[in-house]
């Protein structure tokens, strides 16, 4: 008897999804239209807004420091994508099957090339799709020629499959290596952020309009396209090399997540991500807890920061936004910025508050009140956010001006706005569907759900407010009482 080969399985895996599906050809087509005249809608308005971003970018943008920026943001833009890749094919595999999969199909004797490489160039097109758009959308900003836009979107693309394809290679091969290649990106895209902060960076001249792309580029364009043809097809060749346990948790991490972002429940995303985190720590050295009453929740936040480290560095290395807000010249706008800057860089400090917001049953087994339990988890994480946002106040005295003390409370400012922030997003509720629905594209959804992406950015913006209509020591008073108020009702609500 022969073993039976991989479209020989998917036959009869297609054969029983068909024979039990409950879709007419009419429906499909229907879902089909909607999708196709979805994106072309969504194209055009991308592009119109693009163009009337750059005419009043152009308008606006009368300092060197400024074109120079608008120059250099491609390249900036570039290397964080190329990051954000990086990170997610660290996350999911590259390469990951779905547990059906795994559990049918890789544990027959197939060619597991065949089973795996439709998933290789799917992955790859994945990713230069999005990278591309992006990077050519961000150059168009910038001013660069028709033909410079497309040479860099192509380029963005065509690094973004390389990249997928040599962290193919290193997951069957070297699995570490996505981790080192995510550090250098970043630690060389946060260097070239502070550089043009501090005005090191040269100005990349674009081409005028209708100008010819300079042959270089074309040729550099070429290089990049064998180097990413050579990587997909070495991927393809190492792909009978992946071992099943690294196919397998990218499949398992990819439902958990699809499920989380289809309600919009950002928060219920980062529990899978949390989780996923420390599963693969395995186990961690237990500590004793010191101290009594609130004290050893204290204790316990300070020994997590210590296992994390990591999480300081980062939010140091975001302080790097503010300055450059300032060094463009957006004035008020650098408070908005470097609170909610402060609250994306310092979310995850606050996991502990997050674990007993899902949990409230651990709240009650504990014998202080529930409010007391939620400040204590909040001590910790707020005295390096606090320390932040003061530290950024040579920022807000080059956006605003004014009197050191002024600079100093806005600084304090946008700190406490990402402190009440993170609070708002960790001990947010999901969706309530037992409330009246509302109609939608998407069909009946709770009222509160499209809310639920701006939790956290809502009252860090509301914070920062009284600074901005008044910059002076009263408006900074006003916004840090105002931040008191929201901390108190967020830490009083059951």
């Amino acid at each position: 008897m022969t073993e039976p080969s991989v479209g020989e399985l998917r036959g009869q895996i297609r054969q029983w999804r068909r024979g039990r599906a409950d879709t007419r050809l009419l429906q499909v087509l229907e879902d089909a239209y909607v999708a196709v005249f979805a994106a072309v809608m969504g194209l055009s308005v991308a592009v119109s807004v693009v163009l009337r971003l750059r005419n009043d970018l152009e308008a606006v943008c009368r300092t060197a420091t400024c074109h120079q920026a608008r120059s250099v943001l491609p390249l900036v833009l570039a290397l964080a994508v190329l990051t954000g890749c990086v990170v997610l094919a660290r996350l999911f595999g590259p390469m990951l099957v779905s547990p059906a999969v795994a559990s049918w199909l890789l544990a027959a004797p197939v060619d597991r090339t065949r089973l795996l490489r439709p998933r290789l160039f799917v992955t790859a097109l994945g990713a230069m799709v999005p990278g591309g758009v992006a990077v050519a959308g961000v150059a168009a900003l910038a001013g660069y020629d028709a033909g410079s836009v497309a040479a860099l979107g192509a380029a963005q693309g065509l690094l973004c499959v390389l990249v997928v394809g040599s962290l193919t290679v290193a997951q069957a091969l070297r699995p570490g290596m996505a981790t080192a290649v995510g550090r250098v990106l970043a630690a060389v895209t946060w260097g070239l952020l502070a550089g043009l902060t501090l005005g090191l960076l040269p100005r990349f001249a674009s081409a005028e309009a209708g100008a010819s792309v300079p042959a270089a580029v074309v040729v550099a364009v070429l290089v990049v396209a064998g180097l990413a043809a050579v990587a997909l097809w070495r991927a393809a060749d190492v792909l009978p090399l992946i071992p099943r346990d690294r196919l397998t948790p990218g499949g398992t991490l990819a439902p958990g997540l699809s499920g989380a972002l289809g309600t919009l429940d950002l928060a219920l995303a980062y529990d899978v991500l949390l989780g996923r985190h420390w599963q693969a720590r395995s186990t961690v050295a237990s500590r004793p807890a010191r101290g009594t009453g609130i004290w050893p929740l204290v204790w316990r936040d300070l020994i997590r920061l210590r296992r994390r480290p990591r999480l300081l560095v980062l939010l140091a290395a975001a302080a790097v936004v503010p300055f450059l807000a300032a060094e463009l010249g957006l004035e008020r706008l650098v408070l908005p910025v470097a609170a909610i800057t402060g609250l994306v860089a310092g979310l995850d400090l606050f996991s502990a508050l997050r674990v007993l917001s899902r949990t409230p049953g651990l709240v009650r087994c504990l014998p202080q009140p529930g409010w007391q339990v939620r400040a204590a988890c909040c001590l910790v994480p707020a005295v390096p956010l606090l320390v932040w946002g003061v530290a950024t106040a040579p920022a807000m005295q080059a956006a605003l001006g004014g009197p050191w003390a002024v600079a100093l409370g806005t600084g304090a400012t946008a700190g406490a706005a990402a402190v009440v922030g993170a609070m708002r997003w960790m001990t947010g509720r999901p969706p309530n569907y037992q409330l009246p629905l509302v109609s939608s594209p998407m069909g009946a959804v709770p009222p509160t759900l499209y809310l639920s992406v701006f939790r956290g950015i809502d009252v860090t913006v509301l914070v920062t407010v009284p600074v901005l209509v008044a910059p002076t020591v009263r408006g900074v008073e006003v916004a840090l009482g105002l931040a008191a108020v929201i901390a108190a009702i967020l830490l009083a609500r059951d």
